[in-house]
Order: structure tokens, then C-alpha cells, then sequence
């Protein structure tokens, strides 16, 4: 079996790519909604009653991932609104962000919109090696990655997705470029 995100051989059982650092599910297979075909864009969100508990448990997903090495130098994000914000470990980004009980994060990250498009915390940052990874945490508006000469991909909420510099994030009305 190989890695649905780099392609690496993939061990049974094996949680996390030996190459890439990124999870797979519990049974060693990627994660539900990630086949080789799946179309992020055509994503239908679940209904809002369960959201904020499936968004606390999808964030303590993350905590286990560990930094293989230390970034070579951090993400530099520069709203539309002019503020700017470096990420270099695991972040919570929001209009208002409040982690749930027990989670921790290196920053909280809280974002001006005025239009109140953001939800109170939208989503997590979290570098891993020299990559950024975004999950959305089943926010109203979602998030997008638009990636110059790529089209636009719809976060799945509680997938990694991997953000690469030069491109932006799309937050509500709001954006964020990533540099």
C-alpha cells in the first residue's frame, strides 16, 4: 500500500507516512474521503448539531503529530487586512479562537473581520518538518487553499491539507496569503 499524499510504501498498520509525516486512519489506509479521486470542491458539510464536538475531538487528532525536524525558517501569514502573523508550530486561527479543554497550542492566532465571516475559531495551523498543514475546524464559511496554477481546494473539515508557500488561504470574506 502506498501513502495517498506522497506515495511511499506504507507498512500495515503504519499511522503516520514514514516519508511525509501525515496520518492515516486507524486501520492504516488514508483517511476516509481521501481517495485517489475524491473531489474536495464537492464536499457537503455534516449537519451543524454535532459540529462543535466533532471539531473538538478532530483537533486532538493532531496532537500526536511530532516535528520530524525543525522548520528551516516559519510561515509568514499576511491577512488582508494587513496583520501579520509567524507560525512555526501548532496555531489556532480564529475571529475569536478558544481551544477546547486540554488542547494546547504554540499560538492563537486572531484574525480582524469586521463582517464576522471567520468562525470564532475557524482553523489550526500546524507545521510538520518544512510543510504547513491547515484543518478546518467545521467553520461556517470554510477554508480554501488556492495555489497559484492549481485549482481552488475546499478543506475537508478535520483533514490535513497541505498548504505550500505562495499560496492563500480563503477564510469567509477574508484571506491570507502565505509566505
Amino acid at each position: 500500500m502506498n501513502c495517498f499524499y506522497c506515495g511511499a510504501v506504507l507498512a500495515p498498520g503504519t499511522f503516520f507516512c514514514p516519508e511525509c509525516g501525515r496520518r492515516v486512519s486507524d486501520d492504516g489506509l488514508p483517511a476516509q474521503g481521501a481517495g485517489l479521486y475524491a473531489d474536495p470542491l464537492a464536499f457537503e458539510p455534516p449537519p451543524a448539531e454535532d459540529a462543535v464536538d466533532r471539531a473538538q475531538d478532530l483537533v486532538d487528532e493532531t496532537a500526536s503529530l511530532q516535528l520530524t525536524q525543525p522548520a528551516s525558517r516559519p510561515f509568514l501569514l499576511v491577512s488582508t487586512t494587513g496583520q501579520r502573523f509567524e507560525v512555526t508550530g501548532r496555531s489556532l486561527l480564529g475571529r475569536n479562537p478558544a481551544p477546547a479543554p486540554g488542547v494546547s497550542y504554540e499560538s492563537i492566532l486572531v484574525v480582524v473581520d469586521p463582517g464576522k465571516t471567520i468562525s470564532k475559531s475557524h482553523a489550526e495551523l500546524l507545521v510538520v518538518a518544512d510543510e504547513l498543514l491547515v484543518l478546518d475546524l467545521e467553520s461556517g464559511n470554510g477554508t480554501v487553499v488556492e495555489t497559484p496554477g492549481r485549482p481552488p481546494v475546499r478543506c475537508v473539515p478535520g483533514m490535513p491539507q497541505p498548504v505550500s508557500r505562495g499560496s492563500r488561504l480563503v477564510l469567509g470574506r477574508q484571506a491570507i496569503d502565505i509566505e
